[in-house]
């Protein structure tokens, strides 16, 4: 058992950043799906706005995996002039969402973004992505609503530093498919999310997800993001 801690382009312009920046780039967890996460660049990215938390720091990206309730509430943040909300087709109702197919990336506000599979028997393939984002030298998946697929195996030549992964084992994986998806893609940290069917999270699951460093955030948790040594 590994420890566990506790704890196709698309030409864009960019939106100008955030001034205050962090002295690295951090990621806070609001709960089920729903991230933040400010590069030490000064980039504000949300990713599935669903879970009560603090939205009011202005947004350069928003990202939503899919359409489901829980994820794509882009009202919740504020917006910056220019910031990019990138879904799949039909999932918000905001009429400039920018749409990446599969394998598709852009870079936004030295953000780069790309759309990988996510899917299973409850989020059919074509309105449900994961996204692999790329900044200040760190390289994060956000995996979505998913179980383990076939696609996951070429994740690995990413060099992924942290890899969100759900484990609730009633819409998702459980964390011991979660623990396989690990050792498949080889971040070099695990933080579950989406780790409860019906709340907003639950140690339970998390704390059963194994893999060399995982890293279990409660609600409202920040984490420091390191790019890899």
């Amino acid at each position: 058992m590994f420890p566990t801690l506790f704890l196709t382009t698309v030409a864009m312009s960019v939106p100008a950043v955030n001034a205050s920046l962090p002295l690295e780039s951090e990621l806070t967890y609001f709960g089920r799906a729903s991230i933040k996460i400010k590069t030490a660049a000064g980039a504000v990215i949300y990713l599935d706005p669903y879970a009560p938390g603090d939205y009011s720091e202005t947004a350069d990206i928003i990202l939503v995996t899919h359409g489901h309730e829980d994820h794509n509430k882009t009202n919740l943040p504020k917006r910056n002039i220019g910031c990019a909300v990138i879904a799949p087709k039909g999932a918000v109702p905001d009429n400039d969402a920018i749409h990446l197919s599969e394998y598709a990336s852009t870079t936004i506000a030295g953000v780069r973004i790309t759309a990988v599979p996510a899917y299973n028997a409850n989020h059919p393939r074509g309105s449900n992505v994961g996204y692999i984002l790329e900044f200040g030298g760190v390289v994060l998946y956000h995996a979505g609503d998913t179980s383990l697929i076939p696609e996951m195996s070429g994740l690995k030549k990413m060099g992924i530093d942290y890899g969100l992964l759900p484990c609730d084992g009633k819409y998702n994986m459980g964390p011991e498919e979660a623990s396989r998806v690990a050792a498949i893609i080889e971040p070099r940290i695990v933080v579950p999310i989406h780790s409860t069917g019906d709340g907003l999270a639950t140690g339970a699951n998390a704390r059963k997800l194994a893999w060399r460093e995982v890293v279990v955030l409660q609600i409202g948790d920040t984490l420091g993001l390191k790019p890899r040594s």
